[in-house]
């Protein structure tokens, strides 16, 4: 009798066991369930906010580039409808110019000078648009050949010389004993440096030196671009690479150009199709050090 009463109450134990056991995995289920609704609304949540911002990075972006394309013609159209003008009503009916010859030469000579210095940026805007649609679509092609940096550098401070003001220093300090070489599309890694020496120009004053530096080390060459501008907050430092970024708050020193918030971007992804790094160094009110790493060619007499 009273094994029947033991096994008859291990048998209510087994139900109520049982029943436990299934209302511990129905609550477990319900919770996971719960917690999977929570996370897809989490995830639609950050869908939802990352969309925003891309369109208003997109909006601001359209802003801007309208603003940097717009600028340019309208300064062009300028000029040419100024001289235009001025040889309409300036010339004669025989012909000859009653202000003289020089004086038509040079009044047309600085109209075309500044139309030139405005297609200049065209161009610079527009490449920078299909270098960014290239990459977007990894269609950019690279025509590596073995190249020196130093090389690179002097051709682009050269070209600049005749971009930026006379009062703009331009430092350079690089080996002379022997050729940096690396393997490389050497038109690319020049629009690199020009960016990297654009920007440093565009937020640092003209009486502020602007520093060029080329150096070999283990397997790589780097080069960087020092100025005095006013420095780039940590938190800021990683975002600057990104598509259509611009930090915000940092004036233009020089120039009118705002930028597209492509040129840091374009870069990155030159320079890593090239096996070769970017990257930063700033603090607020302490300038920046921009600078990039190609590998290193071997170097044979």
């Amino acid at each position: 009798m009273e094994s029947k009463k033991i096994i008859w109450w291990l048998l209510r134990l087994l139900m109520l066991l049982r029943v436990c056991i299934s209302i511990f995995f129905d609550v477990m289920a319900l919770f996971l369930e719960q917690g999977a609704m929570q996370q897809k609304q989490l995830e639609a949540r950050v869908h939802i906010l990352a969309q925003q911002e891309a369109r208003y990075r997109m909006n601001e972006f359209l802003s801007i580039a309208s603003h940097e394309l717009k600028t340019p013609l309208t300064c062009i159209k300028g000029n040419i409808q100024l001289l235009m003008r001025y040889f309409k009503h300036g010339m004669a009916k025989d012909g000859t110019c009653p202000y003289g010859t020089e004086h038509a030469f040079v009044k047309a000579q600085a109209l075309l000078e500044r139309t030139d210095q405005q297609l200049t940026r065209l161009t610079r805007v527009v490449n920078t648009l299909l270098d960014s649609a290239r990459i977007q679509a990894n269609t950019l092609d690279l025509f590596l050949e073995v190249c020196d940096m130093c090389a690179l550098v002097k051709e682009v401070v050269q070209e600049r010389h005749h971009h930026l003001p006379p009062s703009r220093v331009l430092d350079v300090d690089m080996p002379t004993d022997r050729p940096a070489l690396v393997m490389a599309d050497a038109h690319r890694v020049k629009q690199v440096i020009v960016h990297y020496l654009t920007n440093a120009h565009k937020f640092s004053s003209l009486d502020s030196p602007i520093i060029l530096q080329v150096r070999e080390e283990e397997q790589v060459v780097r080069v960087l671009v020092h100025d005095e501008g006013p420095g780039i907050a940590l938190e800021e430092q990683k975002s600057i690479w990104d598509c259509f970024y611009r930090v915000p708050d940092i004036p233009v020193v020089n120039g009118t150009e705002i930028g597209l918030g492509l040129g840091l971007y374009v870069s990155k992804m030159i320079i890593e199709q090239h096996r070769g790094q970017v990257g930063v160094q700033s603090m607020p009110g302490a300038g920046s050090i921009f600078w990039f790493t190609l590998p290193a060619a071997q170097y044979t007499l």
